[in-house]
């Protein structure tokens, strides 16, 4: 799902409790697509760029690429999920 919500081959998120998010941008809260039995994809509901995604439960993950400075240190990943669907020559180091 997230290879065809971002186009790309993979996505990196941040995960945020959902009470500490606040929608403060000029396009206000993000467009929802229901993904899932427990998730939403967000968007922007001006020019449609992928925001990440608003569980039911009480995280938002928001793709790293939303940020105005994705490359903060705050914002490294740290895991990866579903290794078993990424190409066999991709390798992402998280201790480095």
């Amino acid at each position: 799902m997230c290879q065809r919500h971002s186009g790309s081959l993979t996505l990196t998120w941040v995960e945020f409790p959902k009470d500490k998010v606040t929608w403060t941008g000029p396009g206000g809260t993000p467009a929802t697509y229901r993904s899932s039995k427990i998730s939403s994809r967000a968007f922007c509901p001006k020019c449609g760029s992928t925001l990440g995604a608003i569980d039911d439960g009480p995280i938002v993950a928001l793709a790293t690429g939303a940020f105005d400075k994705p490359q903060l240190v705050s914002l490294k990943p740290t895991g990866h999920s579903y290794k078993g669907g990424r190409p066999r020559w991709w390798h992402v180091d998280v201790d480095g």
